[in-house]
C-alpha cells in the first residue's frame, strides 16, 4: 500500500491525525494554486472551504486521479464563483504578435537542447546556495507573470490538470490555454537561460 493510499484509508476511517497530515501535505500547494486566481485575501477562504468539502466527501473519492488533483478540482469549484465575476476571454485578435522565444536557438527542431544546461550538484555550499537562489528566482518571476498566464501555469504544472479541464474551469478556449501556457513558459525559459549564463536573477 502506497503512502497516499494509506493516508486515504485513514481519512475514510476518520483516523485521528489523518486530516492534519493531509492538510500538512497539501495545504500549501492549494494556497499557491488558487492565489493567482482569487488573490491573497480570498485564497485562505477558498482553501478552507476546499478542506471542509473534501473531507466531507472523502468517501466518494475513488482514486481515479491523484488525491492532490482531486483537491485541486474542488478548490477550482470553490473559486469558480469568484472567477465568473472576472472572467473574460483572452482576446488573441488584439494580442501582440507572438515574439520568438529569446532562447529559440537553444533548441533543435525536435525540441531537444542544442547545448544542454549545466548539471548542478550539491557537493559544496556554493552549489546549495545556487539552487536556493534559483528557486527564489523562479518564484519571483512566476509571480511577475500576467495573472492569466500565472493561473494556467499553476493549474497545469502544479495541479496536474489537462488542457480541456483547465479551459472548462476558467471559461477560456483550449487554444487560449495553450497560448497562455506557451507564453508563460517562454518567459520562464528566458529567465532560466539568463540564470544559467549570468548566475543572476
Amino acid at each position: 500500500m502506497t503512502d497516499e493510499s494509506a493516508l486515504l484509508a485513514d481519512l475514510k476511517k476518520r483516523k485521528p491525525g489523518a486530516a492534519e497530515k493531509a492538510v500538512y501535505l497539501h495545504h500549501g500547494f492549494l494556497i499557491t494554486m488558487v492565489r493567482p486566481l482569487v488573490g491573497d485575501d480570498l485564497a485562505n477562504d477558498v482553501v478552507q472551504n476546499t478542506w471542509i468539502k473534501a473531507l466531507g466527501a472523502i468517501d466518494s473519492f475513488e482514486g481515479r486521479s491523484q488525491f492532490r488533483t482531486w483537491l485541486a478540482r474542488i478548490a477550482l469549484n470553490e473559486a469558480k464563483g469568484l472567477l465568473r465575476k472576472h472572467q473574460r476571454e483572452v482576446s488573441l485578435d488584439s494580442a501582440e504578435a507572438s515574439v520568438e522565444s529569446p532562447i529559440a536557438n537553444r533548441f533543435k527542431e525536435s525540441g531537444g537542447w542544442q547545448a544542454p544546461l549545466h548539471t548542478w550538484h550539491h557537493e559544496t555550499p556554493d552549489a546549495l546556495l545556487t539552487e536556493a537562489e534559483l528557486q527564489e528566482c523562479i518564484n519571483k518571476h512566476l509571480h511577475k507573470l500576467p495573472e492569466a498566464q500565472r493561473g494556467v501555469v499553476m493549474l497545469r504544472e502544479m495541479g496536474g490538470l489537462g488542457f480541456e479541464e483547465i479551459a472548462a474551469e476558467l471559461g477560456l478556449s483550449e487554444g487560449n490555454i495553450r497560448v497562455l501556457l506557451h507564453r508563460a513558459r517562454q518567459t520562464m525559459h528566458a529567465m532560466l537561460n539568463h540564470f544559467e549564463e549570468e548566475g543572476t536573477c
